[in-house]
């Protein structure tokens, strides 16, 4: 397991998010459990970008979404990261191939290094209209104040 165990926060139990975030995934029909593990997703990162370079880097990141929410899989995890691509249609042999290379390693820590530079030092954090980054647990009204905030 490379990660850490991901902490209890306000409002969780061992198996079920706060009862904020169970609202907004049922108004958003999707499944959210929650997770066990803040993983390391430098490799899912990597097989992002390979996925992005064949096509279908939509599909593999919201295939790779739906396995941590629903399932707590570990996104840090070769074998997690081929079977997802082998669902979203990826060659397997190709991925593992890219991800054991470090192929995309470079862009990644590029890509990491930029969004830190913008500010940016977790998920979610959003960024509207140029102005700071804003960071954390946001509901829709939250969201409707900020963008009507600095649309003018």
């Amino acid at each position: 397991m490379e990660g850490e165990l991901r902490p209890l926060r306000e409002g969780e139990t061992e198996t079920e998010l706060n009862a904020a975030w169970q609202e907004r995934s049922r108004d958003a029909g999707i499944v959210m459990r929650r997770p066990n593990l803040n993983p390391n997703t430098n490799l899912a990162h990597e097989a992002t970008a390979f996925a992005r370079d064949k096509g279908v880097d939509g599909e593999f990141h919201h295939a790779a979404a739906r396995a941590y929410w629903e399932d707590g899989v570990d996104l840090g995890n070769r074998e997690v990261l081929l079977n997802i691509g082998a669902e979203c249609g990826l060659d397997s042999g190709e991925l593992g191939a890219a991800l054991d290379s470090g192929l995309y390693r470079q862009y990644v820590m590029d890509e990491h290094q930029a969004a830190k530079d913008l500010g940016v030092f977790g998920t979610p954090t959003y960024r509207i209209n140029g102005g700071e980054p804003d960071f954390g647990d946001k509901s829709v009204e939250e969201m409707t104040t900020m963008i009507e905030g600095r649309a003018k």
